[in-house]
C-alpha cells in the first residue's frame, strides 16, 4: 500500500489530507455539540446535517466542471483557505445563531465538495497506473485512521474545554493543508471552456452510457440505498437490541473504523492477485452477508466481530470502486464524473436513511438489518450473474 508514497507530489497530497481530516473530525463533533447544547433540540442537529447533505448531493455535480476546467491544485488551496475562514466565523460570532450556523455548514460542505472533486481527480496524475490502488488505499486509510484516533479525542476536548478550541484547531488544520498543497505541481484541467451547464450534463451522461461506470456506480448506489440503514439504526441496534448502551455503540463504531484501517492495508495486496472488479464485488457481497448476520445473531460478541469485518470489507469495495471510476472516466471529464459519483452515493445514503425510518417501527431493527444485508448481497449476485463489472477500456489496452 505504501508504494505510492515514493511519489513526492502524492506525499504532499497524502499529508495534507491527513492534517485536514484531523481538524475536520474534531470540528464535526464540536459543531453537533454546539447545535444541541444551544437549543436542546435534535431538530437543529438534523437541519445542519441536512444542509451539508444538500450541498454535497445537489451542488456536487454542478460544481464538477470546475475540476475539469481549472487548475486542480489552485482549487484545492482556495477551498481550504475558504473553509478556514468559514470555520473561524463560528467561534467569532455564529455559535449563538442556529440559522447562521446552518448557512456556514452548508457553505463548508460546498467547498469540501470542490476540494474532494479536485483531489480525487488529481490522484491518477500524481502516481503511476500500477500504484493507483495503493494511492486510493492510503487516502481511505487516513480517513479511517482519523476516525479511530481523533473522534474520541474530539469528544474529550469538547467536553473538557468547550467547542471553541476545537474550531480553532480546525482553522489551523486547513491553513496547514493549504500550505502543503502549494508544493504540488500544477494540475490543469483538460476540458474546454464552453457552456457551463452543457459541461455539467456531459459529466452526468457517462454514468449510464459507459458500461463500466453504469455497473460500478449502479451496483454501489443500490447497495448503499439498502446498506446505509446500518448507519441510521446503529444506535437503535446497540441500545435496543444488544442492550449495551451508548458506550457500547461507541465501541462498535470504533471497531468498524479499526476494521476499515486494516482493510485499507489489505486491499492493495488483494488487487495485486485478483482484479479490481473481483475484489469490489466480493467485498460488497460479503459485506451484505455480515450486515444480515447482525440481525440474525444479536449478541454483543458477534456484533463486535461483524463490525470489524464490515469495516474491513468496506475498504475492500470502496478502494477498487474509486480506482475503477478514475480509470474509466476520460481525463477531461474526470472531475465531473467523480462529482456525480459522490452525489449519487449521497443520494443513496439518504434513501437508506429514509428506509430505516420507515421500516424500523414496522418490522423492528433486527428484521430491517437482515432484509437490508440480504438485499445488498442479492444485488451483487445479480450483477455477477449478468457478467460482472467490465474492465475499463484503458486498462484492457494497457494489458
Amino acid at each position: 500500500m505504501w508504494s505510492a508514497l515514493k511519489h513526492q507530489a502524492f506525499r504532499w497530497l497524502f499529508f495534507s489530507t491527513l492534517v485536514s481530516l484531523i481538524g475536520s473530525k474534531i470540528h464535526r463533533v464540536a459543531l453537533l455539540f454546539v447545535a444541541y447544547q444551544e437549543t436542546q433540540n435534535a431538530v437543529w442537529v438534523s437541519l445542519i446535517l441536512g444542509a451539508q447533505f444538500l450541498a454535497k448531493a445537489v451542488l456536487g455535480p454542478l460544481l464538477g466542471p470546475l475540476a475539469d476546467r481549472y487548475d486542480r491544485k489552485t482549487l484545492m488551496v482556495i477551498s481550504n483557505l475558504v473553509r478556514a475562514f468559514l470555520v473561524a466565523c463560528i467561534p467569532l460570532f455564529a455559535m449563538g445563531s442556529m440559522p447562521l450556523l446552518m448557512v456556514l455548514a452548508f457553505l463548508m460542505a460546498v467547498f469540501e465538495s470542490i476540494y474532494y472533486s479536485a483531489s480525487n481527480s488529481a490522484i491518477p496524475d500524481l502516481v503511476s497506473k500500477s500504484e493507483l490502488d495503493s494511492a486510493n488505499s492510503l487516502i481511505t486509510f487516513v480517513d479511517r485512521f482519523a476516525d479511530v484516533s481523533f473522534v474520541a479525542l474530539a469528544g474529550v476536548l469538547v467536553a473538557g474545554v468547550g467547542p471553541a478550541p476545537a474550531f480553532w484547531i480546525d482553522v489551523v488544520s486547513y491553513l496547514i493543508t493549504a500550505a502543503f498543497l502549494v508544493f504540488l505541481p500544477t494540475l490543469p484541467g483538460k476540458a474546454g471552456k464552453g457552456n457551463y451547464f452543457a459541461a455539467v450534463a456531459e459529466g452526468l451522461r457517462p454514468l449510464w452510457q459507459n458500461p463500466v461506470l453504469r455497473r460500478t456506480v449502479g451496483t454501489l448506489a443500490l447497495a448503499a440505498a439498502f446498506g446505509s440503514v446500518e448507519a441510521a439504526l446503529g444506535i437503535v441496534y446497540a441500545i435496543g437490541a444488544l442492550k449495551i448502551g451508548v458506550q457500547g455503540f461507541g465501541v462498535l463504531e470504533a471497531l468498524m473504523a479499526a476494521g476499515a484501517v486494516l482493510g485499507a492495508l489489505i486491499t492493495p495486496f488483494l488487487i495485486g492477485r485478483l482484479s479490481r472488479e473481483t475484489v469490489f464485488l466480493m467485498g460488497l457481497g460479503i459485506w451484505g452477508l455480515f450486515l444480515a448476520s447482525t440481525g440474525l445473531f444479536p449478541f454483543p460478541l458477534w456484533a463486535g466481530i461483524a463490525m470489524v469485518a464490515m469495516g474491513l470489507l468496506n475498504s475492500m469495495f470502496i478502494v477498487p470502486a474509486r480506482s475503477i471510476v478514475q480509470t474509466a472516466a476520460p481525463p477531461e471529464l474526470r472531475g465531473r464524473i467523480l462529482a456525480a459519483f459522490g452525489s449519487t452515493m449521497q443520494s443513496a445514503v439518504l434513501i437508506g436513511t429514509f428506509l430505516a425510518g420507515v421500516l424500523e417501527p414496522r418490522l423492528g431493527v433486527l428484521a430491517v438489518l437482515i432484509l437490508s444485508g440480504t438485499a445488498v448481497s442479492l444485488a451483487v449476485l445479480v450483477v455477477y450473474v449478468r457478467g460482472g463489472i467490465p474492465t475499463p477500456l484503458s486498462e484492457t489496452k494497457a494489458s
